[in-house]
């Protein structure tokens, strides 16, 4: 296994500790054992440098500044998001072309929001991926060319989180879901973010535990 060599050891910690917003809460609450998480380092990141290098390293990180400013803030805004789930969903991708993006722009007038239908439209670089109701699907997939369709999925669920206005003065926050998801074992297969809404696309099996970890999230004190 090929260790890569850092020049700068203090500044490659730092930023793993900055990126990991699981390892900052912890580190804020002391949780984490210095040298194990040292060892994790290493080994995750495959860095050639000394065990003691990197455990120094990690204890001058300003950690009163992470749990004075950065935290609080983040797991503040948390504590008034709304949450709320919406089940049987399925979605569908789609090449994203002049054809389709024509069939997309007749159908967003016929969604019945106001009667509870659901309709997301998600854009990539090479495809378009529309999540809806899933007793729609049959007659979603007959709108389009089986050629135009990439993929589909009939087992999938939502969780819209409504987040405060003063979101967007705080970083982070983002990061705090999809990294506590990741850690109970949940994958996020889509994901959206429109102003201060936030939409995570997982299977309809994990559903009812994403529920339950980000409601613990969004109450915890």
């Amino acid at each position: 296994m090929t260790y890569k060599k850092i020049n700068n050891v203090r500044e490659f910690v730092w930023k793993v500790i900055d990126t990991d917003i699981a390892i900052r809460k912890n580190i804020s609450k002391g949780l984490l054992n210095v040298r194990a998480l040292a060892n994790y380092i290493i080994t995750n990141y495959k860095i050639d440098s000394s065990l003691d290098s990197v455990i120094s390293a990690i204890r001058r990180y300003n950690i009163e500044t992470t749990k004075k400013n950065e935290i609080p803030d983040v797991y503040s805004i948390l504590r008034k998001a709304e949450i709320r789930t919406i089940t049987k969903m399925a979605s569908l991708s789609l090449k994203k072309n002049e054809e389709v993006t024509k069939i997309l722009g007749k159908l967003l007038p016929e969604v019945n929001y106001e009667g509870g239908e659901v309709l997301r439209i998600l854009e990539g670089s090479k495809l378009f991926k529309i999540i809806f109701d899933k007793n729609s699907f049959n007659k979603r997939l007959e709108l389009f060319k089986k050629s135009d369709m990439l993929d589909s999925n009939k087992n999938i669920s939502m969780l819209e989180m409504i987040y405060p206005k003063e979101l967007e003065k705080i970083p982070g926050v983002f990061s705090v879901i999809s990294n506590e998801l990741g850690e109970n074992g949940i994958s996020i297969i889509d994901a959206l973010i429109c102003s201060n809404e936030h939409i995570v696309v997982v299977s309809e099996k994990d559903i009812l535990k994403a529920f339950e970890i980000l409601h613990n999230l969004c109450s915890s004190e």
